[in-house]
Parts: structure tokens; C-alpha cells; sequence
């Protein structure tokens, strides 16, 4: 096999491509090796299970989330602020539905 140069951000990102597509439940170690063409042991130098893997994906989601926030966030207070706000949830929870669902786990 081909050497897939994996990193564990690359395998976390491959995850959360992988949920926005399938759903966060289907996120598992076996499902993203599929992915990249390697064996399942090719990634536990990367993620120690899926759970591991499903904390990466979570975490990542959150990052975004509050980047986005940050962004549309600045400059503004008080109902403006919190409409912002809701409209980050919303697109992102649309965008990225996987990924949205990550974040609502309770680690």
C-alpha cells in the first residue's frame, strides 16, 4: 500500500468529513482507514479508538464554532450579538451536520 502521509489531524479531518456525510454515529477507526486505503492499525499511532477519534471531532467542531462566533461576534452587543450568534448554530448546524452533532458530546 501506498504510504498516506497520516497525521492525526488529517485523520480527526477525515472524520468530520466522514459525519457531515454519513452521520456522527458511522464514525469509526475501521470507516476512516476505508478512507484512506490503509489497515485499521495504521491510525492507532494517530487515534487509541473511535471514541478517541469521536473527542477529536468534537473538539474540531467547537474550534470552528467559536471561530465563527468570534467573527460575527465582533463589533456587536446586546440582541444583535445573540442573533449573530444563533445564526452561527444554525449555518453551521446546516453545513455541517456531523460535525454539529460532535459538538454536542458530552466528554
Amino acid at each position: 500500500m501506498v504510504r498516506a502521509g497520516l497525521t492525526t489531524e488529517r485523520v480527526v479531518r477525515a472524520g468530520a468529513e466522514l459525519a457531515d456525510e454519513a452521520g456522527f454515529a458511522q464514525v469509526t477507526v475501521s470507516a476512516v482507514a476505508r478512507h484512506f486505503g490503509v489497515k485499521v492499525a495504521s491510525l492507532y499511532s494517530h487515534v487509541r479508538s473511535s471514541q478517541d477519534l469521536r473527542t477529536g471531532i468534537a473538539l474540531l467542531a467547537l474550534e470552528e464554532l467559536a471561530d465563527r462566533g468570534d467573527a460575527a461576534l465582533a463589533g456587536r452587543a446586546g440582541k444583535d450579538a445573540l442573533a449573530a450568534l444563533g445564526n452561527v448554530y444554525r449555518d453551521y448546524a446546516r453545513e455541517h451536520p456531523g460535525r454539529y452533532a460532535a459538538a454536542q458530546l458530552r466528554l
